[in-house]
């Protein structure tokens, strides 16, 4: 396990090519689609929006952006262009609307709570649509790689122990507001689900599997408001930490203890992304850079913490 303190660096790129899959048209530049879930639930169809730098073909990688509380797909895959458009990757947001997803729970929850189905989660989507992606285009990746923010980090650190099977490689959750602890000993608790695993579906070999398998937190050390209004207050949220910084030390340090007790390989990290707050695009350009900068590994880039 490694914990890295980060700085932000930038980098800018353009390209031209048009590229035809097979008989299908990637589309260059920003699109939109209807998905609809044959794999899963296909009463709830899900918004996705797409950009396809010029000069991207089917090799190129694979980006999953997962949105914000505010569901605003659009937005968050804007916000992803210049950094698409300079490393060369797609990216690929589903957005789950309120109107066929109205409850938080619905999408921060993954509608684990309510469906017996594992198939028709939320937590589902992304890899039945990375299927989708690649039987319409022709993509040759065997896997995609995903980032999610505030409560896109949500989504995708439960993803991740939820259904630890999943193709997104890497996979980052960056500042989320709370968090499923790794734990089942009532003693230690008087909350259950969904602040902790307890009396959820993910048993200790669920969560032997996700603690695995990579997985990086990334915490803005400047995400330390405790007024914040979108912050989750409830009693077993507050258990967790005053703020989101010390709700993500907790949730590792779960972590790496649940990884002890089950005699699992840790393989997470966590990365400290310097004087950043809640700050979605900040963020993920740090996320960027780690995802897809081979020069990682230079001092100037990241530092091991002490």
């Amino acid at each position: 396990m490694k914990a890295w303190h980060i700085i932000l660096l930038s980098a800018l790129g353009l390209s031209n090519t048009v590229v035809i899959a097979g008989q299908v048209l990637l589309p260059t530049g920003k699109s939109q689609f209807e998905f609809v879930d044959q794999k899963g639930d296909p009463a709830r169809p899900i918004n996705v929006w797409m950009f396809v730098p010029k000069g991207c073909d089917i090799k190129c990688p694979m980006q999953f952006v997962m949105h914000g509380v505010k569901r605003d797909g659009e937005n968050y895959l804007d916000n992803w262009v210049e950094f698409a458009n300079a490393r060369k990757f797609i990216v690929v947001t589903p957005e789950f609307t309120r109107k066929h997803f109205p409850r938080d729970d619905d999408y921060s929850l993954g509608r684990s709570s309510t469906e017996p189905d594992p198939a028709k989660w939320t937590f589902a989507v992304p890899e039945h649509l990375f299927d989708e992606l690649k039987a319409r285009y022709g993509f040759t990746a065997q896997s995609y790689r995903m980032f999610g923010h505030s409560a896109g980090g949500q989504f995708v650190h439960r993803m991740h122990l939820f259904n630890p099977s999943h193709r997104a490689d890497p996979i980052v959750a960056a500042n989320p507001g709370w968090y499923t602890m790794p734990q089942w000993g009532i003693g230690t608790t008087k909350y259950k689900f969904p602040h902790n695993t307890i009396d959820s579906r993910i048993d200790a070999a669920r969560a032997k599997a996700a603690l695995q398998r990579p997985f990086y937190l990334m915490l803005g050390t400047r995400d330390t408001d405790p007024n914040d209004p979108n912050l989750n207050r409830s009693a077993g949220a507050m258990e967790q930490g005053r703020n989101r910084v010390e709700r993500g030390e907790r949730f590792f340090a779960a972590a790496m203890l649940a990884a002890k007790n089950l005699g699992a390989e840790f393989k997470w990290d966590k990365i400290h992304a310097e004087n950043i707050g809640h700050e979605s695009v900040r963020m993920a350009a740090i996320a960027v850079q780690m995802m897809y900068d081979p020069l990682l590994s230079d001092p100037a880039y990241r530092a091991p913490e002490k």
